[in-house]
């Protein structure tokens, strides 16, 4: 595959992450609000190194495989949050997870990055449906995920870290008009 990154959109950047990105990394990730929906846990500096440094060299768009891609302002280039990206192992549907540092959040970026990843699935792969799985309490998420056009399609409990919750399903459909240029690449 041709690696698909960087991806502009008009106001932010997915892109492979670079050393430089470390320390806001480690800023909003240690934020207890940025993760207290996430599956994620706060890493040292060197586990979070480690981390970064793997995601600059995993494949993209692997089946199977989840991939970290940086969130970043178009014109300064400064780390506003992360997306994870997930093709499943029969390469039909692709799954993405966001992070954002408080500061980027409520002005449409993690929007434009969210658009602009599940473009990508369906630019690079051959999946017919990008879903988010959030949990119910996460309103900002829900807001987001509506916001981007994906559509509640399951709600069912879980247990996250150890503790009973509801999560919703949300999904949106490859465009009918790109099914048939669709190729694996």
């Amino acid at each position: 595959m041709i690696e698909p990154f960087p991806i502009a959109g008009e106001r932010v950047v997915l892109r492979r992450f670079a050393s430089d990105d470390l320390a806001a990394f480690q800023h909003y990730r240690n934020d207890p609000a940025v993760g207290l929906y996430q599956g994620w846990r706060p890493m040292t500096d060197a586990q979070a190194a480690s981390f970064i440094a793997s995601m600059r060299s995993a494949p993209a768009f692997a089946e199977g495989e989840w991939l970290q891609v940086a969130v970043a302002e178009r014109a300064s280039d400064r780390l506003l949050g992360d997306i994870g990206l997930h093709q499943s192992t029969d390469g039909t549907t692709g799954e993405l997870g966001f992070s954002f540092a408080p500061a980027s959040q409520g002005r449409g970026l993690a929007s434009e990055a969210v658009r602009l990843a599940v473009a990508s699935f369906f630019a690079h792969t051959p999946v017919t449906q990008v879903i988010g799985v959030t949990d119910a309490r996460n309103e900002a998420s829900i807001r987001l995920l509506e916001r981007i056009g994906m559509t509640r399609v399951t709600t069912q409990g879980a247990i996250f870290r150890g503790e009973p919750c509801v999560e919703h399903t949300y999904a949106i459909a490859r465009p009918s008009q790109e099914l048939g240029s669709s190729r694996r690449r």
